[in-house]
C-alpha cells in the first residue's frame, strides 16, 4: 500500500513531477512511485521561508506552483540573492545539504507557493535500492553546478547592462513578478542602477 503522503498530493503535480525529473534523466514509473511515496504537499505564504540559515537542510522541495528565491544576508543585513525557483525547478540548498552543517542559506518565497518536499536523507537512502535515482540525483546536481558556473561567468565577465540584458532574455517572464530590490541583489547592482537599465531597455 502506498504511504499517506502520497495521497495527499494532487495527481496533476504529481504527473508534472514526474515529468521534470524525466527531463533530467531516465526514470522508470516504479523507481517515481518509490520517490513519491516520500514525498509531502507543503503550502507557503508569500515571504515564507523553506530554510533559514543556521538551520539544519534536510528538505529538498519542486516548486509546483509559485516563486521562490535562494540567497545570503551578510552580517550588515544586506541580501545577496543567488536563484529563483519558480515551477518545474528544484531547490533547498545543495549546499547546505551535502555540507551537514547549519545551513548558509535562506530560501524564500516571493509569492504564495505550493511544493513537493522530501527528505534528502531518505532521497539518498533510496538512491541505494535504485540506481536510476542515483542517476537523477547526479544529473541534478550538474544542472546546478552548470547554472552556478554560468552565473560565476556572467557576474565576473560581463558589465551590468550585459547582465540585465541577458537576464531579459532568459526570464522575460519573471521579471515582472520580481522585486525591484531583490531582482538588484540577483544581478549585484543597487535598485536605482536597475531603474536606469530598465529605462535605457524601455
Amino acid at each position: 500500500m502506498p504511504d499517506n503522503r502520497c495521497m495527499e498530493c494532487d495527481r496533476q503535480h504529481l504527473q508534472a513531477f514526474a515529468a521534470d525529473l524525466r527531463r533530467l534523466s531516465p526514470v522508470r514509473d516504479a523507481a517515481l512511485q518509490a520517490l513519491e511515496c516520500l514525498v509531502e504537499l507543503r503550502e507557503f505564504d508569500a515571504n515564507a521561508f523553506l530554510l533559514e540559515a543556521g538551520q539544519r537542510a534536510c528538505w529538498v522541495f519542486y516548486v509546483a506552483q509559485g516563486l521562490v528565491r535562494e540567497m545570503y544576508i551578510d552580517d550588515q543585513g544586506d541580501e545577496h540573492t543567488r536563484a529563483f525557483a519558480d515551477a518545474g525547478k528544484l531547490t533547498g540548498s545543495l549546499l547546505d545539504l551535502l555540507s551537514d552543517k547549519p545551513s548558509v542559506t535562506w530560501v524564500q518565497t516571493l509569492e504564495p507557493t505550493l511544493t513537493l518536499a522530501w527528505s534528502f536523507a531518505d532521497f539518498d537512502a533510496l538512491c541505494g535500492e535504485w540506481p536510476e535515482l542515483n542517476m537523477l540525483a547526479r544529473r541534478a546536481a550538474e544542472a546546478v553546478y552548470v547554472r552556478k558556473a554560468r552565473r560565476e561567468y556572467q557576474l565576473l565577465a560581463h558589465s551590468a547592462s550585459e547582465r540585465y540584458a541577458h537576464w531579459r532574455r532568459a526570464h522575460a517572464a519573471l521579471d515582472a513578478r520580481i522585486p525591484k530590490r531583490v531582482l538588484a541583489s540577483y544581478l549585484g547592482i543597487t535598485p536605482e542602477h536597475l531603474s536606469r537599465l530598465r529605462r535605457q531597455s524601455a
